[in-house]
């Protein structure tokens, strides 16, 4: 039976970039080829979304991979899907016109400087852009269904880049997409400044905002070795808040995740350090882990059983403690 490839975000994903819309932000698992991720200009609401040449660019990429011509900037990565030829007519809708997955990524603007941060380059390169207002382009895609809540009902949105809660409209923008009636949206935070909206939507039912916040640290000290900044009283004491909010009516709402950096963090002692101030001080019910993006791509992917062991403790400690807990991306490819 022939083997097909497919991406359900190249087939309908939309990553919003400072000045362009790219198929996804995943595309850093090739970095000599991020450039040609690449759909169309687009600098702002002056600019006009031609949306039928969007999903031709589109379709035309989904039926090269699919017959095993892979776009450069999708080499290696492990979001790529296998599937018999006999079983094509289950994904025949990779060639409808929606989008179902949406990054924002239109501004690099943030109140911290963390060592892993992947989008380093690209904040030099990108420096003096200006985060325009993004909101016009979402009442688009939302009134024509672009974005199709009612096609694809799991529909996501996702802040990809820079620090979203000091975006000036972020507020509008997470309550615009819950008025929709959007089932997932994805905060994804550094914590040092609080959202009273995002906190007050933690806690309304039929709005499954998810905060993640990814602490990387159980001390002052590493903490501000990782995030350049030093803010760790400020960031538990909100994730303390958002805690609260989200036990109310869904504790998973809110996860603090622990990025393992080798050379920085990758020892039991401060990750006992996290896990105890997370789970007995702050009242977090949900735990995330995973492995530094940027050692992760430049070592092929290859980690020491040293760190998988320490993503095992980890989960196991969840297990023995009755937390939930997850593994993100690059911990997750790894089936420990």
């Amino acid at each position: 039976m022939k083997k097909l490839f497919r991406c359900k975000y190249l087939a309908h994903g939309l990553y919003i970039h400072y000045d362009c819309f790219r198929h996804c932000h995943l595309s850093i698992h090739s970095p000599k080829e991020r450039n040609n991720n690449f759909i169309i200009p687009y600098k702002g609401p002056k600019d006009k979304a031609d949306w039928d040449l969007i999903f031709d660019i589109k379709h035309k990429l989904v039926n090269d991979m699919r017959y095993g011509d892979i776009p450069p900037f999708c080499s290696g990565c492990h979001w790529i899907e296998e599937f018999d030829e006999a079983d094509a007519e289950k994904f025949s809708s990779d060639f409808d016109n929606y989008i179902d997955m949406i990054w924002i990524g239109h501004s690099n603007e943030c109140n911290a400087n963390c060592i892993y941060c992947f989008s380093y380059l690209e904040i030099l390169e990108h420096r003096t852009y200006k985060p325009y207002n993004i909101f016009p382009l979402f009442k688009e895609m939302l009134d024509k269904k672009i974005y199709n809540l009612s096609k694809e009902p799991e529909a996501h949105i996702s802040f990809a880049m820079g620090e979203p809660v000091i975006l000036k409209k972020f507020d509008d923008i997470i309550k615009l997409f819950a008025k929709y009636g959007n089932k997932h949206i994805a905060l994804y935070t550094n914590g040092i400044k609080f959202s009273k909206m995002a906190s007050k939507l933690l806690a309304q039912k039929g709005v499954n905002l998810n905060i993640v916040i990814s602490l990387d640290a159980g001390s002052k000290s590493v903490f501000k070795q990782v995030k350049k900044v030093d803010k760790f009283k400020d960031v538990c004491k909100n994730i303390k808040n958002y805690a609260a909010s989200a036990a109310k009516d869904n504790p998973k709402a809110l996860g603090v995740k622990y990025i393992i950096i080798p050379n920085i963090n990758d020892n039991k002692e401060e990750i006992d350090k996290w896990f105890d101030i997370c789970v007995n001080n702050l009242g977090v019910k949900y735990l995330i882990a995973d492995v530094e993006e940027k050692w992760f791509v430049n070592h092929n992917g290859n980690v020491p059983d040293y760190v998988k062991d320490l993503l095992r403790y980890i989960r196991q400690r969840c297990l023995d403690n009755s937390i939930d807990f997850e593994f993100y991306d690059r911990a997750l490819v790894l089936h420990l």
